[in-house]
């Protein structure tokens, strides 16, 4: 047998809530045991997701960088724009996608920031393209699951 980490997670989750948190003395204790499964329950989530997710959000990213460059008058930000549309991820461990992450949503903010302080029509287009982004990226963090 070779045991999936989500669904061993999800097993831990479930002996305790059904089997240990009942057992236990105190109301804040069971309280306390109950949190403990839903973090095993989120951790099992984004563990199946989490290169998934981070790749989706790098070619959102990207495709947004490549949209923006041409129209930014920053020749050393439209330069790192241009660059990191046309980058790759360094591979699919976490950690390496993690720091691409960082690395892009760093980009993201110096382009919105960039954006702000523009007044053209361009520049409030792009920036809805910034929100939009955004939102996204809320979505596809978001929790599958009650009450979490």
């Amino acid at each position: 047998m070779k045991p999936e980490l989500p669904r061993t997670l999800q097993g831990l989750a479930g002996t305790l809530l059904a089997e240990l948190a009942p057992r236990l003395a105190d109301d804040y204790t069971q309280k306390n045991a109950a949190v403990v499964a839903g973090l095993l329950l989120v951790a099992a989530e984004e563990w199946d997701r989490a290169a998934e997710r981070r790749v989706a959000e790098h070619e959102a990213l990207r495709r947004l960088f490549a949209e923006a460059a041409p129209s930014v008058e920053n020749a050393p930000l439209r330069e790192r724009l241009q660059q990191a549309a046309g980058g790759r991820d360094p591979g699919l461990r976490i950690s390496l996608l993690e720091q691409e992450n960082a690395r892009l949503r760093g980009l993201l903010v110096e382009l919105h920031e960039h954006l702000e302080g523009r007044s053209d029509a361009a520049a409030r287009a792009l920036e809805d393209r910034v929100w939009a982004e955004l939102r996204a990226e809320v979505e596809r963090r978001a929790i599958g699951f009650w009450p979490l």
